[in-house]
């Protein structure tokens, strides 16, 4: 189960606190913490990506693959760039579970 985020202390803290790691086409700014759960996500996705229809579109893939990867407890802000509305939704998934490999590893550093 994923959630969103909503709160803008949430926004406040990614910005103040948060790593970032990344891929070819997305990358994630994260606070990890076990308080909350489940997983609060938000998107980031720019104009440049393409028209609102292609940055929805994205979006709701987005966050289907989400909902089947084990993420973390934490607060993620997932962003994408041009080449993410471009991959096919495999590819996309595939993408995905490599980000977030990367935040697992970095919560293994960390602790």
């Amino acid at each position: 189960m994923i959630d969103r985020v909503r709160e803008r202390d949430a926004f406040v803290r990614l910005r103040r606190d948060g790593v970032r790691v990344r891929t070819d086409s997305l990358w994630c700014s994260f606070v990890l913490d076990p308080n909350v759960v489940p997983p609060q996500v938000a998107f980031a996705i720019g104009r440049a990506v393409g028209s609102a229809v292609r940055r929805n579109r994205l979006r709701r893939r987005l966050r289907a693959v989400l909902a089947n990867c084990d993420v973390p407890p934490g607060l993620y802000l997932i962003g994408a760039r041009v080449p993410a509305c471009e991959q096919t939704f495999d590819e996309i998934e595939g993408t995905m579970r490599s980000l977030v490999d990367k935040v697992k590893r970095q919560q293994t550093v960390s602790q």
